[in-house]
């Protein structure tokens, strides 16, 4: 009896560790293309940058609301703010809200 409830609390953990960990990769792998996206948008106007932001959520599956993304540009200088509420589900049928926040601070590269 021992045995199998270890193999239970085992299994529980593999579980969440799973599940939060493929939601922490979607997560990053989405903060470094939109890190890409700011730092390679060269002179275009902001709302191009915040279609590819809102694509690239999308394409990662990402519950970013349009609403909840800011992007700013002073001169060479982008700014890209994000926040977003993922539901991992830690043990069956148990879901616990997460929240995300990214912040992209770069400079523009300008192609000459």
């Amino acid at each position: 009896m021992k045995t199998i409830i270890k193999l239970v609390v085992a299994a529980l953990i593999v579980h969440a560790t799973w599940r939060t960990g493929n939601v922490y990769l979607r997560y990053y792998q989405f903060k470094d293309n939109v890190h890409q996206a700011a730092q390679f948008s060269d002179r275009r106007p902001e709302s191009e940058l915040r279609e590819r932001v809102m694509s690239l959520a999308e394409q990662y599956q990402i519950p970013l609301d349009p609403e909840a993304l800011r992007v700013r540009r002073q001169d060479n200088h982008t700014i890209v703010d994000a926040n977003y509420t993922e539901r991992i589900e830690i043990l069956p049928r148990y879901f616990y809200p997460w929240d995300f926040k990214v912040n992209v601070d770069t400079f523009t590269y300008v192609a000459k």
